[in-house]
């Protein structure tokens, strides 16, 4: 009989289970674009180049949406608009298209599926090209200055620039310089000051706003005034005038009697161009900025008339600045946070005085370790947001530039390291380090967390989601690994950290790098507490990388508080780890460290197939015996006396290890099938009973277990996979997922070093050994993906891969369904059949499907 090779050696490595970047499908699985789309659903399209390529050949695609929304799927088609596959689904918010030629047109549409159906975008389109010549870079890591061809505002032949100034002791005066070619300003003069208002003598400014508008032939200026120490007064300083000729200083003074502090000042478009004072403000009793509060202007700009709207009610929210976008108006606003970084928002209307929409997420937890702040206007094409870095190292920007997107009532922003950008052409693309190579990647973590705050949200797409440890288990330090599947050349890393307003840390961590998961190199030490970069970073990090890599594992210390450093109560919680660098080369299959067969055996000894010495030793009654189905196998009979012993610390230090066995048991009550550990205290074992499957992993007895169980027919054939990666473990029965946890809250890297293991035997003296077969098994030190997974199920076939493109992915069940419908053909129809009776049918589709997602 032929045997399942358990060495095999897989070049076809799947892309991975959501994202499925370069899908190759034929034309006939691809679908038109649906034309009924909902203004409920935003989808921002755009293009960015990687460092040094000169191509804008990559694509961001951001998405949002005020449906109930259970799954989101991205389709994409290319050179048309009738030929949509889809590239992502998922739970994620973002996707990155990688695959580009410059060029070819590029249409992407999302659907969004919830309990009331499936609903879609409207079909945005790319183009990549080569990044036009001669553009400017700002750069976030480090800082820089938008670069502008000419400066302040054009009058006649005139340029005029306007800036409050102080004389020193805080004696305050609008400055006006002019130029005749926008570039070089001189001839300052005083255009307003004390001598018109004494309040301007003694004082502080803040959130100056300073505007002109060419109907009126009119500056307009508004700014925060407070006395020279304190925040106690909250008023307005509003000056206006006529560029060269006389202003005029009309208030200092709280509008309508409201206190006012951080503003923004915004004109409609409407034909009495109205004007408007959005200010965080409050009442008498009213902590400072708490509500904000939105006063139409008089018709000469100078002063107030009523209270058009107030939003966000003892919220706190602060720093508003709004713009106008296709018949939306989109108010942007700030945590209030002190000077440490907040997470930014957005509220939005089609009516200033009418209804707004509740506060929507936008950026990360901490808007990149930043406070949202005003809207960089590139020519009405492109747009930031300009953030500030108010805590930050010295080696650090200042302020963070995000380029800003809107669809329907929808706005994104995101980070990216630097961007090309031209303020006279408007001109914008972001540039990233490399290709995006983590989302939807396995990921584990070194904690045990529940399944909807697993290792997989830290690498979804979305900063909304997060990993989180059960809080039962939590504990410093801890890891976030991901396997990129394939080695890459790395360049930068972006981790969206948990941070609490008033009870902001900072964090220690160290990133490494392994082409096999079993040998780590340090990339990056983040650890230093006295150095700036680490100690005055928060909320995100963005860290550049080199070194070549399979897995990257985030080993995160500890986080220090800055009300509390000594006192770290956070819960292990990230958001988002984004790694960004270049695809190498195709992984190598992993080799176990044991194997066997079982089809020799010499003086009570096993021999180790893989040539590294692990033979296997018997015991007691355990044999080799003839099976009609599998050959030569394990005979172990239930006796406690009979079983295997593989070497000696076969396990130790390690916190991944996956177990593979084909199985049959005769087997009830208390036994051990596999076990690993160094008594009844420390172990980690699983049985095959004849009814079911159970795995658990313990340091405190069976009092402390953790794992997981599964019903099946123990009592036929099966190939088990049991793939365990820190807080996570995955069976595979016959190659399809039959069941998982991500709650274990130990593993071998606790048990101390030589630990024992054994085939039958249990660390209970009371129980029973294992009875039945046990034919092809191996152990490796480090988890086993899916799609090697998948290679292990068949004589040399990828399981699901129907259309034999060497992956396994959405493309394959496009294909199975139009077989079903009578709609195609199945390329390889041997790899679509999941139960293995010889036959395709909506069995092996559901079977597909439940294995995709």
């Amino acid at each position: 009989m032929k045997k399942r090779s358990i060495l095999r050696r897989v070049t076809a490595v799947c892309t991975g289970l959501m994202m499925l970047a370069g899908m190759p499908v034929s034309a006939d699985t691809g679908q038109r674009a649906v034309d009924a789309f909902s203004t409920e659903i935003g989808l921002a399209a755009n293009l960015y180049t990687v460092a040094g390529s000169g191509y804008a050949d990559h694509a961001a695609l951001q998405w949002a949406t005020t449906l109930d929304a259970g799954q989101f799927t991205l389709y994409r088609s290319a050179g048309s608009d009738s030929n949509f596959v889809p590239v992502y689904t998922g739970t994620g918010t973002s996707w990155s298209d990688n695959d580009m030629q410059p060029g070819t047109e590029y249409f992407y549409q999302l659907a969004v599926t919830g309990k009331d159906g499936t609903q879609y975008s409207s079909v945005k389109s790319l183009t990549p090209c080569a990044v036009p010549a001669g553009l400017d870079s700002y750069d976030n890591q480090k800082g820089s200055s938008l670069q502008y061809e000419t400066g302040g505002y054009k009058v006649g032949n005139t340029y005029y620039s306007y800036a409050l100034r102080s004389h020193g002791n805080g004696d305050i005066y609008l400055e006006e310089t002019t130029s005749s070619d926008g570039r070089r300003f001189g001839n300052a003069r005083n255009a307003a000051d004390s001598s018109q208002n004494s309040a301007l003598a003694s004082c502080k400014i803040e959130s100056v706003h300073i505007e002109y508008l060419a109907h009126a032939n009119k500056v307009v200026v508004w700014a925060h005034w407070e006395q020279p120490s304190g925040y106690a007064d909250g008023k307005a300083l509003v000056i206006t005038g006529t560029p060269g000729g006389t202003f005029t200083v009309h208030h200092v003074y709280n509008p309508l009697g409201i206190q006012v502090r951080d503003m923004a000042i915004f004109f409609d478009d409407d034909a009495a161009h109205t004007g408007y004072l959005i200010a965080a403000a409050n009442k008498e009793g009213q902590g400072a900025n708490a509500t904000i509060y939105i006063f139409r202007m008089t018709a000469d700009y100078s002063d107030v008339t009523e209270v058009v709207k107030t939003l966000h009610e003892n919220q706190y929210r602060e720093f508003p600045n709004m713009i106008k976008r296709n018949g939306y108006y989109f108010l942007f606003t700030s945590q209030a946070a002190g000077w440490y970084p907040s997470s930014g928002a957005y509220t939005v209307t089609d009516n200033i005085a009418g209804e707004w929409s509740g506060l929507r997420s936008i950026g990360n937890s901490s808007t990149f370790s930043s406070q949202s702040g005003w809207i960089v206007n590139l020519q009405d094409r492109n747009y930031l947001m300009h953030a500030y870095r108010w805590l930050r190292a010295s080696s650090t920007s200042g302020t963070t530039l995000c380029p800003l997107y809107f669809d329907n009532s929808f706005a994104f922003y995101d980070y990216c390291p630097s961007f090309l950008y031209s303020t006279k052409t408007g001109d914008l693309y972001p540039v990233q380090e490399g290709e995006l190579l983590s989302q939807n990647k396995p990921a584990s973590a070194s904690l045990a967390a529940k399944a909807e705050t697993s290792a997989a949200s830290a690498v979804d797409g979305s900063y909304q989601s997060s990993f989180t440890a059960i809080g039962d288990y939590k504990k410093w330090p801890f890891y976030l690994q991901i396997d990129l599947e394939q080695v890459c050349a790395l360049s930068n890393i972006q981790t969206s950290w948990y941070i609490c307003k008033g009870s902001e840390g900072y964090y220690t961590y160290t990133v490494e790098g392994s082409t096999d998961g079993v040998t780590w190199k340090t990339l990056l030490d983040h650890t230093d507490k006295n150095s700036d970069i680490v100690n005055s970073t928060y909320g995100f990090n963005s860290d550049m990388l080199t070194g070549e890599a399979r897995y990257v594992r985030l080993n995160v210390q500890n986080a220090t508080l800055q009300n509390n450093p000594n006192n770290n109560w956070y819960t292990p919680t990230v958001y988002e780890v984004k790694v960004f660098g270049k695809v190498l080369r195709a992984a190598e299959a992993p080799l176990p460290a044991v194997a066997y067969d079982f089809d020799s055996v010499s003086g009570g000894r096993v021999p180790d197939i893989t040539g590294n010495g692990g033979d296997l030793t018997l015991s007691g009654g355990a044999a080799l015996a003839q099976d009609a189905e599998k050959g030569s196998v394990l005979k172990l009979t239930g006796d406690a006396a009979d079983f295997a012993v593989l070497p000696a610390g076969l396990l130790d230090g390690t916190r991944e290890y996956t177990v593979v066995m084909d199985a049959k048991s005769d087997s009830d009550g208390d036994f051990f099938t596999f076990a690993t550990g160094q008594s009844r205290d420390k172990y980690a074992f699983f049985k095959i009973a004849q009814d079911h499957f159970r795995f658990e992993t313990t340091t405190d007895t069976w009092r402390g277990e953790s794992g997981m169980r599964h019903d099946l027919d123990g009592a036929k054939w099966h190939r088990y996979v049991l793939s365990v990666s820190g807080g996570s473990a995955r069976l595979y029965v016959d190659g399809v997922l039959a069941a998982e946890t991500t709650e274990l809250t130990t593993g071998p890297a606790d048990m101390g070093s030589g630990q024992q293991a054994y085939f039958g035997k249990s660390f209970y003296e009371e129980d029973a050994g294992f009875s039945g077969l046990i034919d092809n098994a191996a152990v490796y030190r480090r988890a086993l993906t899916e799609s090697e997974i998948a290679a292990l199920s068949g004589s040399g076939r990828l399981r699901g891969d129907v259309n034999a493109d060497g992956s396994f992915d959405l493309a394959d069940a496009v294909m199975m369904q139009r077989f079903l419908l009578a709609d195609g053909t199945l390329t390889d129809w041997q790899a679509g059949d999941f139960d293995e009776n010889g036959r395709i049918n909506a069995v092996d589709l559901t079977q597909m499907k439940r294995a995709l997602l």
